[in-house]
C-alpha cells in the first residue's frame, strides 16, 4: 500500500494521469494502432498431490457426482464467486466442444455442467478490474478400479472494469473493449483432478493443470522487451507459480470435505 503525505492528492493525481493517457490514446494515429504486433506464447503446467486419505473408498464416485464438490475446487484458495449456468445455449456448447478438441480433453456429454467463476483480479484507486471465466466440467472414470476424474475446461474468459466512469472508459479504450471485434480465445486451460491409489490402500487426489496465454504486444511496447524467448520463459514460470500457489489449498479443502462427507454418508 502506498501512503501519501501532505494533502490527499493520490486520487486527483491518478485522475489527471488517466486524462492525459486517455487523450493520447484517443488522438493516436490510426497507422500507429495498426503497427505489427509480436505474439508471446506463455505456458505453465503444474502437478500437485494432496495428503493421503485412508480407506474405505466405495462411495467416492457419489462424492464426485455432487455439484458442490466441483464448486469447491473451482472456488480455489481465493474463495471466488461461483454461479452455475443453467440456461446453456448452442453457442456455449459448441465453444465448449471446440475447446475440448484443442486441449485433447474428453468428448463432451449431456451431463456436463457449466459455471461462471468471477475473480477480483486487480484493484486501483477508482477502478476494480474483474475477471469472469466460463468453465465446462465433467466426471469421467479411468483405470480398472473405475475411479472418477474431474476435467475442467476453460471455455472463455473476459475482463471488465467497475468504478469511476472515466477510468472504466480508459480501461475499455486501451484494451479494445470499446470495439465490436471478435477474437479467438487467447487463454487455454485444462485441469484434471484424479484419484491416485497408493500401495497401502489409501488414495490421494492429484491435480494436473495447465494454462497457456497468447499475448499480442504492440511494436512500440516490444522496444522494452528485448528478448522474446526470455519474455516467454519468464511468463511461463509466472504461470507455473500461480498454479502452484492456488492448487494446494483447493486440494486440501476438497480432501477434507470428502472425508467429512464420507464419515457422515
Amino acid at each position: 500500500m502506498i501512503r501519501q503525505r501532505g494533502g490527499g492528492t493520490s486520487y486527483a493525481s491518478s485522475r489527471k494521469q488517466f486524462l492525459l493517457l486517455a487523450k493520447a490514446t484517443d488522438e493516436e494515429d490510426s497507422s500507429t494502432r495498426d503497427e505489427a504486433a509480436t505474439t508471446l506464447n506463455l505456458y505453465g503446467e503444474a502437478t500437485i498431490r494432496s495428503e493421503s486419505v485412508p480407506p474405505p473408498h466405495e462411495k467416492i464416485n457419489d462424492f464426485f457426482s455432487l455439484p458442490e464438490s466441483a464448486s469447491l475446487l473451482l472456488r480455489g484458495s481465493n474463495n471466488d464467486e461461483i454461479v452455475e449456468i443453467t440456461n446453456v445455449d448452442n453457442d456455449l456448447r459448441e465453444a465448449y466442444k471446440q475447446q475440448c478438441i484443442k486441449l485433447n480433453a474428453s468428448v463432451p456429454t449431456a451431463n456436463d455442467l457449466f459455471y461462471d467463476v468471477t475473480t477480483s483480479a486487480v484493484k486501483f484507486p477508482g477502478l476494480q478490474i474483474m475477471s469472469i471465466a466460463t468453465i465446462g466440467t465433467k466426471v469421467i472414470k479411468e483405470g480398472h478400479a473405475g475411479f472418477p476424474v474431474y476435467e475442467f475446461v476453460l471455455i472463455r474468459d473476459a475482463t471488465f472494469a467497475k468504478g469511476s466512469r472515466l477510468f472504466v472508459w480508459f480501461f475499455n479504450k486501451v484494451t479494445g473493449k470499446d470495439k465490436d471485434k471478435r477474437e479467438d480465445q487467447a487463454t487455454q486451460s485444462l485441469n484434471r483432478i484424479r484419484v491416485l491409489p497408493m500401495d497401502d490402500g489409501s488414495i490421494t487426489f492429484e491435480c494436473n493443470a495447465n494454462l497457456s496465454i497468447t499475448i499480442k504486444i504492440p511494436a512500440a511496447l516490444m522496444k522494452i522487451i528485448p528478448n522474446k524467448e526470455k519474455a516467454e520463459k519468464t511468463g511461463g514460470e509466472s504461470l507455473c507459480a500461480t498454479l502452484k500457489a492456488d492448487i494446494p489449498t483447493a486440494l486440501s479443502d476438497f480432501r477434507q470435505e470428502y472425508m467429512n462427507w464420507r464419515n457422515n454418508a
